[in-house]
């Protein structure tokens, strides 16, 4: 049944990310293209509308990919509503045993010089995780024939100028500080929606 491989995948990937989660969307990106729930393209928009929602990016992301899953079966808008609950509910589960689990043990280990060890080395694990999420994306958006198996055929067939110039703005915009505070995310996505509203709705740039 389709929910009970939606619940065991999410609940894997809640299991087994470090990081946040940004550091999941490699897991998630290869379980929902191998099922053919979506592909990366779909995948790449459910990531900007869930960073332009409220509530944390994770859930946000699993609450859109079960609504998806849901949808694809008979029960129609009730099976996005309980493809919503099941996913979120499965990426969410891991981390509350395991919090509860930890905040018992942790004072008693704390000081542990292999608990010490471990956490170093899963630090620079969980930035290779981020930054190869980033680099997915980013291919994407940029390259939107982008593969591995495109560039040894031939490279690839189009560039993205605007969509590189767009993240080229607005990556400075990110980090300028005002009155000692940076702009708020939020803001910087109404902004870039607005933007990409004139110039690929509006004045009809092509993706």
């Amino acid at each position: 049944m389709i929910y009970l491989t939606l619940f065991w995948e999410y609940f894997k990937i809640g299991l087994f990310t470090i990081g946040g989660g940004y550091a999941m969307l490699p897991l998630v990106t290869q379980i929902v293209t191998k099922h053919g729930w979506m592909t990366e393209q779909q995948l790449i928009e459910f990531i900007g509308v869930a960073e332009s929602t409220p509530g944390p990016f994770a859930i946000n992301l699993a609450t859109f990919v079960g609504n998806t899953v849901g949808l694809s079966t008979s029960l129609g808008v009730f099976g996005g509503i309980l493809g919503s609950l099941v996913a979120t509910v499965a990426v969410v589960l891991p981390s509350l045993i395991i919090i509860m689990i930890v905040t018992g043990l942790f004072g008693k280990f704390q000081s542990n010089k292999y608990v010490k060890g471990a956490l170093k080395g899963i630090r620079p694990v969980v930035v290779g995780l981020i930054l190869s999420a980033v680099f997915t994306v980013a291919a994407k958006v940029v390259l939107p024939d982008f593969s591995f198996k495109n560039i040894f055929a031939g490279g690839v067939s189009r560039f993205n100028w605007i969509s590189l110039i767009i993240m080229a703005a607005f990556f400075p915009l990110a980090q300028i500080k005002i009155k000692g505070k940076k702009i708020h995310p939020i803001l910087l996505i109404l902004l870039s929606a607005a933007v990409g509203i004139v110039i690929f709705g509006t004045l009809g740039a092509q993706q």
